[in-house]
């Protein structure tokens, strides 16, 4: 689990110690929320063994930066909702995660959710990526297909889940 130490004290010392303690990263308030925002995703990046900011799934590439999904090479336009999903799927490639834990990550723990709303966001990146991008574990929630059910739209699934 990485550690981001946000703190007010910035003298070196508190930093070399906060460091030397276990932390992967340091900042002093105040601090920009976008740079926030970046050192968590360096974070996450280290942590899931990536020091590239692409992540990849078969052909599917998502460059969390940019916003941008490739499949194939070709760029796929997906909503805001949908990229946000797709990316939690992604830094969670084995996990089965539940619908709280998908609907939280979209519209975070405070917003009211329609009811059907996670199942629409599903079925479109099923529909834009292909039927086999996102499972469903019956009972338990949803989980990443295997990196060969990623398709471009209109190209048939021709592998077994």
């Amino acid at each position: 689990m990485p550690v981001l130490v946000l703190t007010a004290r910035d003298a070196v010392r508190d930093r070399v110690d906060g460091l030397q303690g276990g932390a992967d990263d340091y900042l002093v308030k105040p601090f920009d929320l976008n740079e926030l925002v970046a050192r968590l995703q360096a974070l996450l990046r280290r942590a899931a063994g990536r020091s590239r900011v692409l992540i990849n799934h078969g052909e599917l590439a998502l460059d969390p930066t940019a916003r941008e999904v490739y499949v194939a090479g070709q760029l796929i336009m997906l909503s805001r909702r949908e990229l946000v999903l797709l990316e939690t799927f992604l830094q969670s490639p084995r996990s089965v995660l539940s619908a709280d834990q998908l609907k939280d990550s979209i519209y975070g723990m405070n917003d009211d959710v329609e009811s059907n709303a996670l199942n629409v966001h599903i079925h479109h990146l099923r529909r834009k990526l292909g039927s086999g991008v996102i499972e469903t574990v019956r009972g338990f929630g949803y989980r990443l297909g295997k990196a060969e059910a990623v398709h471009l739209a209109g190209t048939p699934y021709k592998g077994q889940l």
